[in-house]
Formats: C-alpha cells, sequence, structure tokens
C-alpha cells in the first residue's frame, strides 16, 4: 500500500473502551509575569461511529412553512427551499429566526443552517446500507474502482479552474453522501451514475454497481503547474478533510468535528452527509463547498473556502446544534501520523529509516506571548497532554525536516507532507488545547489528534458558531519571531547512564541567540548538567542536559533559552517516560 494513499478514515483512535488514569500535573517554568499553560495526561481510548445522510430537492420545491420540516426514513428532511431561515446573531452562540421565503436561484449557507437545526430536532438516523458485496471488498480491490477522468465535473468547461472526482462507496467507506451542484444561486442534485465508474472485474453484479453510491469526493485544480490538474483536497470517511498547497502530498487530515475523543466511553464520529459545491466563476481563486454534519449527538452546518497556492487556506464557519448535552467537544480537530524520529525512546523497530511521521511537533502561540514547540511521540500506552487555559493565536501540527535524508523514503516522501496550522476567529471561550497521542506499532494508521475542547459543556438545542482559518503548506505555516527548535534528540548518557537530551535552535537573525542562558524545569528529578554551546553545522545553539529521575516513571520537562529572563526561543516541551 503506497503511504501516500493511507486511508484517513481508521485512526488508531479506534482501540475501544478503556480506563481513563490520571498520571502527572503542572510542569511549566516561570518565564514572564504573564499566565502559563498546564499540562497533564491521562489514558484513554474507543470510538464509535454512525451517521445519516440528506437529500436535496428540486429549486421549484413550494413555499416554505414556519415549522421544522419531518425527517424522511432514512433519508432527509425536506428540501432546503421547504424550510425557513436560520440567522446567525453573536460570535458564539446563533438565536434562529424565521424569515420571508428565499426565491429559487439564492441559495446561501443560511439554508445550510435551517437544514442542520430541523435535522437536530429529530433522531438521529443511519445511512442507507452499502451493498453488501461493495462493503466486502478489501483495501485493494476498492482502489481498483475508478472514476473516469472524463466525468469529472467541470471537466467540459475550460474557463472553470477546479474539476471534482467523485469517490464510490465501498470496503470501509459504507455510508452515502449526496451532492449538490450550485450554478448562478441555483442548487441542482448530482446523480450518481454508475457509468461513470469502471468497476472491471470486481465480484460487483450490475445491480450493486447502481446501488454503490458516493462516498465522497476530491477536487483538481492546477496547483503546481499551469493545466496540469493536481488534487486539491479530499473530503472523505466521516467528517474527515485533508488538504494540500504546492509541492506538497497528502498527509495530516482534519475533521469537522470531534466528540469523546479517547474517552473509555467511546469516541463518536458525526459525518457529512450531504454537500453543496459552488461552480467557481471563470479565473476564480478559490472555491466555495457547504457541507451538512449528522451524527448522534450533534448536526452541524459548514462552509469551507479554499484558496490554493503555495500556503493553500481553508476558511471554514460551522454552526453546530447538540441533540444532547457535550462535555467532550473537540473543536478544529487535526489528525496525523507519528510513528518514531531520532527523539523517541522506542526506537528499537530496526527500521531503516532516521524518521517516519507525518508531523513531527506541536506548535502553538499562546496568548501571552510565548511559542510553544512539543515533539510528538509514540507512546506505550495512551496520554493525553493539556496545553492553555484560553484559546491560543495559532496551533498546528508541523513537519519541520524537509530534507530527503531526514526520511530516505522514496514512496512516501515524508518530507513533502503538509503542515497544518489553526488560527481561532471569534471568541471560542475558555477550554484546553488537547493533545492525544495513540501507541502504534507502524505508519499506516493515525494515531495523534489535537483539537481545542471548551471547559463549558454544549447545551442540547443551543447552537453554537465557530470560525477559523486553516493553513495548509510545505514553508512554516507561521514564524515565531524567536529562534526556532529545529531538532531534539534523545539518549542515555555513556557515562552516567542517566537519559540525555540534544535540543538544536535556530535563527535568521544571529543576534538573537547571544548571550542566552539555559532555563530549563522538570516536574520530576533533577536537571544535570546544562550546557549551551554553538553549533557550526547549523549555526545556531544546541542545548544538552542529562535527568537525574531518582526512579521516577514519568517526567514534564520544559526548556528554552534567555536573555535578561526575557524568551528569545521556543518553549521546548517533552514528556519523558521510563522504559
Amino acid at each position: 500500500m503506497k503511504l501516500t494513499d493511507r486511508p484517513l478514515f481508521a485512526p488508531l483512535a479506534a482501540l475501544g473502551a478503556a480506563s481513563v488514569i490520571l498520571i502527572a500535573g503542572a510542569v511549566w517554568a516561570s518565564v514572564s509575569s504573564a499566565p502559563e499553560p498546564a499540562a497533564d495526561t491521562e489514558i484513554a481510548s474507543a470510538e464509535t461511529d454512525g451517521d445519516v445522510q440528506a437529500a436535496t430537492a428540486s429549486p421549484d420545491a413550494p413555499s416554505p412553512a414556519p415549522a421544522a420540516p419531518p425527517v424522511a426514513p432514512l433519508d432527509s428532511v425536506a428540501a432546503l427551499e421547504d424550510a425557513p431561515s436560520a440567522k446567525a446573531t453573536t460570535a458564539t452562540d446563533v438565536t434562529s429566526a424565521v424569515t420571508q421565503p428565499r426565491p429559487a436561484g439564492n441559495f446561501d449557507f443560511d439554508q445550510v443552517i435551517n437544514k442542520a437545526q430541523a435535522l437536530s430536532e429529530h433522531e438521529f438516523q443511519e445511512s442507507p446500507s452499502v451493498p453488501a458485496a461493495a462493503g466486502d471488498l478489501n483495501y485493494d480491490q476498492y482502489r481498483r474502482i475508478e472514476f473516469k477522468r472524463d466525468s469529472a465535473q467541470w471537466a467540459d468547461d475550460t474557463t472553470a479552474p477546479f474539476r471534482v472526482h467523485y469517490d464510490p462507496r465501498g470496503y470501509l467507506f459504507d455510508e452515502d453522501v449526496k451532492i449538490s451542484l450550485i450554478d448562478n444561486g441555483v442548487a441542482s442534485p448530482r446523480p450518481y451514475d454508475p457509468k461513470e465508474f469502471a468497476f472491471f472485474d470486481l465480484p460487483l453484479s450490475p445491480e450493486d454497481q447502481a446501488a454503490v453510491g458516493f462516498s465522497g469526493f476530491h477536487v483538481t485544480t492546477p496547483l503546481n503547474s499551469a493545466g496540469k490538474f493536481d488534487d486539491l483536497i479530499s473530503f472523505k470517511g466521516a467528517s474527515f478533510f485533508r488538504a494540500l498547497s504546492a509541492g506538497t502530498v497528502y498527509g495530516a487530515s482534519a475533521r469537522g468535528l470531534a466528540i469523546a475523543t479517547a474517552s473509555p466511553n467511546g469516541e463518536e464520529f458525526p459525518a457529512f452527509r450531504e454537500f453543496w459545491l459552488v461552480k467557481p466563476a471563470p479565473g476564480a481563486d478559490s472555491m466555495t463547498v457547504y457541507a451538512l454534519l449528522n451524527g448522534p449527538s450533534v448536526t452541524g452546518a459548514y462552509r469551507f473556502v479554499i484558496a490554493p497556492g503555495a500556503s493553500t487556506l481553508i476558511d471554514v464557519e460551522a454552526v453546530l446544534f447538540p441533540r444532547r448535552q457535550l462535555d467532550e467537544v473537540g473543536v478544529a480537530p487535526l489528525t496525523s501520523m507519528y510513528y518514531f524520529s531520532p527523539h523517541s525512546l522506542n526506537r528499537g523497530n530496526r527500521d531503516y529509516r532516521e524518521a517516519v511521521h507525518d508531523s513531527e511537533g506541536l506548535m502553538i502561540e499562546l496568548r501571552n506571548g510565548e511559542w510553544v514547540w512539543r515533539p510528538l511521540a509514540n507512546p506505550n500506552q495512551l496520554e493525553i497532554s493539556s496545553f492553555a487555559t484560553e484559546p491560543p493565536l495559532g496551533f498546528g501540527l508541523i513537519q519541520r525536516k524537509r530534507g530527503f535524508s531526514d526520511y530516505d523514503d522514496l514512496e512516501a516522501s515524508y518530507e513533502r507532507r503538509p503542515n497544518v496550522w489553526v488560527a481561532p476567529k471569534g471568541d471560542w471561550g475558555p477550554g484546553r488545547l488537547t493533545l492525544v497521542e495513540i501507541p502504534t506499532a507502524n505508519e499506516y494508521n493515525d494515531n495523534i489528534v489535537v483539537s481545542w475542547r471548551p471547559t463549558q459543556p454544549w447545551e442540547a438545542g443551543k447552537p453554537v458558531r465557530l470560525a477559523y482559518q486553516m493553513t495548509w503548506s510545505l514553508p512554516a505555516p507561521a514564524v515565531p519571531p524567536v529562534a526556532r527548535v529545529s531538532a531534539t534528540r534523545v539518549g542515555i548518557s555513556p557515562a552516567s547512564k542517566r537519559p540525555m537530551f540534544i535540543i538544536d535552535f535556530e535563527s535568521d537573525n544571529l543576534d538573537l541567540l547571544k548571550d542566552v542562558v539555559p532555563q530549563i524545569s522538570a516536574s520530576a528529578g533533577t536537571i544535570i548538567s546544562p550546557i549551551v554551546r554553538p553549533n557550526p553545522q547549523t549555526g545556531g545553539l544546541r542545548l544538552s542536559f542529562e535527568l537525574e529521575t531518582r526512579d521516577g516513571s514519568l517526567c514534564e520537562l520544559r526548556a528554552l533559552l534567555v536573555r535578561g529572563n526575557h524568551p528569545v526561543t521556543e518553549t521546548w516541551l517533552y514528556r519523558w517516560r521510563a522504559s
């Protein structure tokens, strides 16, 4: 299996129920008078799944009724044009109001919001099942189903800057997705047609092929060179989506919403059950996609404005309607894979490569001006870490090493996996930025999840509005004004047999690293022999130190370089675990 095609629908978070064990507490040493984040850890896992989709009716539907329409069994609420419009009135909450009927040819986000609200007032219903023969396909068989290029949406329009390619159901993709196209404000259903797919000699009868339906889609555009249409973004599986910028290959993923990630009661995966794709005007530099989210506990309306380039920007706006009180919501969740690297403690896998990961670390811009770098880990047991108590200015999963020799993998091209950065808009309210790290024995499943978890539960029936901008890029999506952590290495001191840590700091501003001193703290044990010396290979500085563990099983480490008690580098965080 090509690693660039690793199934994003099977995150390693799907481990079944487990108990929750509190392990550790705070370990942030003081740098300034600004409030400081806290880190904590616990053990958990599990997930469940379920969803339903909605269908779009003719734009000639009758005038809207003031009440929420009924839900048709196993299908959808009534046509969008049959429903009243809901209008957001505050940055965080949404108050619905019935408005005057909207004429045909004036499709907008309010109609998706209203549809999500109407759906939330009824019990969740499962999606129509995929034909058994399609569900029984294995991974290699499913990949053989080919959507014909000449069937791509807008392929016959030479002025169209984007094209859409549809994905079939089958294998693990068993939930039906409805798709509509919006042209000049008019929404029209995009029907599934088995003739647009090549099924070759797969064991699917004509009846099976006719009942397969859509599981999602991906959009192409001239991303890397003029006239050549490359993948830009893919929506497929639950609420997962992945995007690319120039020069990148698929890696980290995002989700519309996370619910109870790593919970002992099981994780819920609400799904995008319906999409509306707006046909861009000739020469347009962005594309708009609307999506309807549905799950046992929540519905939601999403608007994605996708602008490709050297950095692909995605503006996300969402209005969510909880069906029940939601206590464990993950906002703007990012998912990735981390297997091992030079900073890993459990590298005894005999792999010839130096590192294997889609993302190397979590970068955070805190509101107090501090920049944080947390190397990712592949722990021996599921762990959860929390950072900050108010929404950061930005956070993301970052792939910093960009040389082929850093990975030495001709097929996976890990050096080309995109960074993903989230910049919140508006007030997300108090909460915690939460990182979930799950053990994995291979590189084929996502085992990293980061999201913002609000402190206050979302109340049943009370809508919530959220907005943020995502950056998907090969270069750094955000440039700290301080020196960055360019490498982390962990090992054992040959002399003392104590754990030893090597941290390289680099900056384009060499004056930034003059006359600095280290500031290091540990939640347990003692820091031994801290040394800062120039690194002639990088032009930066190298900090090294040892840890006297005193038989501790876990220790939170924090290190940075300061001048006059002012940070001149990112704050490096690391969780050391006894092997």
